[in-house]
């Protein structure tokens, strides 16, 4: 539980996930939100800085997949390197990920995957964003 961005050794993380290293290499991460009244969701995103992979959910449904060839949890396989940079990365809801939004309270939930377990950092900073 804490701030968003979770992560270690790229000093730019507000939870600081100091056991990670070489422990283990996935992050579960999850926020209620509501959709504003009166907002159009194809004007929602999520804004994304990553190191290395993740795979993204809305109310359990899966609706992006950055860096992770098949499966997801512990059988998830085939991650590609990918730097943070301290840069985030926008992804417009599409029409299945529009679709699986709810009146009420959604839940994201993002697994975040590291490419190995002694890799020298990791990154998962997400933001859920309203673009006007």
């Amino acid at each position: 539980q804490g701030a968003a961005g979770f992560g270690y050794e790229d000093k730019d993380d507000r939870t600081v996930l100091a056991d990670m290293r070489d422990k283990y290499r996935s992050v579960y991460i999850r926020r209620a939100f509501a959709v504003p009244e009166g907002a159009n969701p194809s004007k929602i995103g999520l804004a994304v800085s990553y190191d290395d992979a993740f795979i993204a959910y809305i109310n359990g449904h899966e609706v992006f997949r950055v860096g992770v060839d098949s499966g997801s949890g512990k059988d998830a396989k085939g991650f590609h390197s990918h730097e943070a940079e301290k840069k985030f990365e926008f992804f417009a809801l599409d029409k299945k990920a529009i679709g699986a939004l709810q009146d009420g309270v959604n839940i994201l939930a993002i697994e975040g995957h590291n490419i190995k377990v002694n890799s020298s950092d990791f990154t998962l900073h997400p933001a859920l964003l309203l673009v006007k």
